[in-house]
Formats: C-alpha cells, structure tokens, sequence
C-alpha cells in the first residue's frame, strides 16, 4: 500500500506568500477556533482578498480529513481482499471522496491565482532574514511564543531564507505549545511536502496526530499514527503512536 505521502499525485499551484507547495495528502486548517467541528468549504470561491488567504487553510484541513478517510479505507479494503471483494459501500465512499477532493483543490487554485494577482512583494534581504531567525529561535527558547511565531512568520517570507525548515518546525511547535492545534498542523504538513528527508519526520508525524487528537478528531489522528509506525517503526515516537492506537 502506498503511503499517505506518496499517494499525493496532483500537481498544485504554489503561493509565493505562503511557505512551500500545496498538496492534497497533508493539509490542514490554521485558523479559527481550534475545538470548533470542521466547516464543509463551499468550491465556489469569488473575489477573494489577500486578507482571506485564512480560506486556503480551511480547505486544507478538509483535504487532509478527505484523504485520511480514503487511506483508512484502502487499509481496510487490502486488509478483506483476501477473502472478500470490496464493498460497494466502500468503493462509493472513496468515489466521493476522490470527487470531493478535485473540487476542493479546484477552489484552492482559484483562490491562490487571486492572492497571487493581489500579493504585493514583502521579500526581505539576507541580513535581515538571518536577524529574524536568530530572534525567533531566542524567543521560542524563552518560551515567548506568540512573538515566537510573528517574528518567524516575517522570516518564512524569504523565499530564499537558509533556515525554513527549522523555522517552520519552531513555528509549528510554538502553536503546538499555544494549543493552536489547527495551525500546528498546517506548518506540521511542510515537511511531508517540502522536508521529506528531515530527521524531524517521526515528531512531525506524531504532532500532527497528538493535534488531531487534541481536537478531538480521533479517526483522523489515526491515520498519522499508523504512518509513522509503519515508516518509522524503530523510533520512540513509534512507541507512543502505537500506545495511542491500542
């Protein structure tokens, strides 16, 4: 069975104010009230402002629910095929949900084409990127985190800043640590997308978990826990996924 990163085929746009590519396998929301159920997001999308750009992330986190539905099915589908053909409940569900998926990233590109045309340039120069790392690793340490995350924030603007995966972690974890667990997990997907050797992978992949988990959306952190037990089965984050699945 493929993994739920590797099964990531569609080819998305990418927003030049925002750090790295959208992908449809890891995404998430970021914004709003981190215990609130999740919003079924309309894939008409009109006059959008770069204010909205928050829209993107709501479409993330559907896409993310989306596909761990579809790769729980798949389990479940391989883990019967051995006696038993594929249910035809099954096969309808993953038809919606593969349907459903194209018309969310259908509307996401319509909105990134629109922040695109609207996004004024904020690049920033070298010596000032390597400044605004050198605080935001000094707040995080100090366990200043909101400044923590504005301060990498302004960092992560860099396209060609030296340092985006540590900032993208600590940024991460400072949401973590605020109990912001949407926005955890939209910067937690990075690495799937834009990391995918960093030894960093088994925490991410636990974080995103204990973040689903934290919101209360149990069969959505399971798929997580079951990536990283089967990519990663040595590791001590393995260990505590697996106590999460028993």
């Amino acid at each position: 069975m493929k993994s739920i990163i590797s099964k990531t085929s569609i080819l998305l746009v990418c927003v030049s104010s925002m750090t790295g590519c959208l992908k449809s396998r890891f995404q998430y929301r970021g914004d709003g009230d981190d215990q609130a159920a999740v919003t079924p997001i309309p894939t008409q999308v009109k006059d959008v402002r770069p204010q909205d750009e928050y829209v993107l992330d709501e479409i993330k986190l559907e896409l993310t629910r989306l596909n761990g539905r579809i790769e729980e099915l798949e389990r479940a589908s391989q883990a019967a095929s051995n006696s038993t053909e594929q249910s035809t409940v099954q096969k309808d569900d993953l038809k919606k949900f593969e349907t459903r998926i194209v018309e969310l990233e259908q509307a996401q590109a319509k909105i990134i084409e629109t922040i695109q045309k609207n996004k004024q340039n904020e690049s920033i120069s070298p010596e000032e990127s390597e400044d605004l790392y050198k605080k935001g690793k000094s707040k995080y340490n100090l366990a200043h985190y909101d400044e923590a995350i504005e301060i990498f924030t302004g960092y992560l603007k860099n396209p060609k800043a030296s340092d985006t995966e540590d900032a993208t972690f600590y940024r991460a974890e400072s949401y973590f640590k605020l109990k912001q667990y949407k926005k955890a997990i939209v910067d937690y997907s990075r690495f799937p997308e834009k990391f995918t050797r960093s030894k960093r992978m088994p925490s991410v992949l636990f974080r995103i978990g204990s973040s689903f988990d934290a919101l209360g959306m149990k069969e959505d952190a399971k798929g997580f826990y079951q990536e990283l037990i089967d990519k990663f089965p040595k590791t001590s984050e393995a260990k505590k996924a697996r106590s999460k699945l028993k």
